[in-house]
């Protein structure tokens, strides 16, 4: 079972798995899936610290917009307990149930939200204060058989830039986590993005890249890269300005 290890970052949000700090909690599993056979999931958390961590739990509607997650009330999912203390050097289990029926044709997107609830008199300590918030992707699969079915195009801005463009017109998600750019047919310069990224059906999602030399700005380019869903190799035609 993998694990996380979330540090406490003055900005409040989620640190990188491999990231040492002093305050963290290790979170396993990183990934919730849940359907119509499997309506709980068990989320154990485990404080590495010397000192209580007090947790809330809600869980939030999960939609994307102009390439930027969304999250919403939601009384789809319960989870128990929602607001609890993992002491220090010990763990909390936490359990997430579906209430509402799975749907039969397209997945359903959801996000599992974790914030830190500050102590009394936590204020009045030296130093400076840092809260966690964290959010884990939870995802409930329809009855019938899902699949992202992903479109990619680009496009050159004015300023030379290239915005490769990568729509979702399936029925489930597709996590993309690199990938490499070349035009098509040649062995010139490979362009990288490096950024992890959830694609929720129906939605669009943009990266913005910049060539050190130019490319053919007609010609198809080739895209190698990696997901959730295993390696990829796709070709991208210019769209329509």
């Amino acid at each position: 079972m993998r694990s996380i290890a979330i540090a406490l970052l003055a900005t409040g949000m989620l640190a990188a798995a491999d990231e040492a700090a002093a305050s963290a909690l290790s979170i396993a599993p990183i990934r919730i899936e849940l359907s119509a056979a499997k309506r709980t999931a068990v989320l154990t958390l485990r404080n590495q610290e010397d000192s209580p961590v007090v947790v809330q739990a809600r869980p939030a509607a999960w939609t994307q917009r102009d390439g930027e997650d969304q999250l919403g009330d939601t009384h789809d999912l319960v989870v128990t307990p929602p607001i609890f203390t993992v002491p220090a050097k010990g763990q909390q289990v936490l359990r997430i149930a579906l209430l509402r029926d799975v749907d039969p044709t397209r997945e359903l997107d959801y996000r599992l939200v974790l914030s830190e609830v500050p102590t009394p008199g936590a204020s009045e300590t030296t130093g400076l204060k840092v809260a966690l918030r964290i959010t884990l992707p939870a995802f409930v699969a329809a009855t019938a058989h899902t699949a992202a079915d992903v479109a990619w195009s680009h496009k050159w801005l004015p300023d030379g830039t290239l915005d490769v463009m990568a729509e979702n017109r399936g029925t489930a998600h597709l996590q993309i986590l690199e990938f490499d750019v070349q035009q098509g047919g040649k062995a010139g310069q490979k362009l990288h993005a490096s950024a992890s990224h959830y694609l929720l059906p129906g939605t669009l999602m943009h990266w913005q890249l910049h060539p050190e030399s130019a490319l053919g700005h007609d010609a198809q380019l080739v895209i190698q890269g990696h997901s959730d869903a295993g390696d990829f190799t796709v070709t991208s035609s210019p769209s329509s300005p």
